[in-house]
């Protein structure tokens, strides 16, 4: 049954429930994610897609904790040029350089967004 089942998801597009969106719509489009769907089927939900990544953001119908829901992560193919992107835009971010085992050596950029979600922007292994 597994084997069955192997092409059934084809796609990650989770949806943030956010407390401002225009704050987190300027935020995501700050990072360079292009909004690829803003309408008025759907007046308080925004789309992003850029090459494997594809997320919603969408008006919190009620407050919410996002430190405590998730931290949302990010792969990035050079963490340097994502931090010249961030300084650009004017957003405020820390680097951590992480040293899970021998050969494997990452960085990241740790973000907090408008409505308070922890963005990380993970670099590859530079090992």
């Amino acid at each position: 049954m597994a084997g069955k089942r192997s092409g059934l998801f084809t796609n990650l597009a989770p949806v943030l429930n956010v407390s401002d969106l225009a704050a987190e719509r300027a935020f995501y489009e700050a990072l360079g994610l292009p909004v690829t769907y803003e309408g008025s089927e759907y007046p308080d939900f925004i789309a992003f897609t850029m090459d494997t990544v594809h997320f919603g953001i969408q008006q919190a119908p009620e407050t919410n904790d996002p430190p405590s829901v998730l931290t949302w992560q990010i792969a990035v193919s050079d963490v340097d040029m994502a931090a010249e992107v961030c300084t650009a835009a004017e957003l405020d971010f820390s680097m951590e350089q992480e040293n899970p085992a021998p050969g494997w050596r990452y960085r990241r950029l740790i973000l907090r967004s408008p409505s308070g979600y922890r963005v990380v922007l993970e670099g590859p292994n530079e090992s």
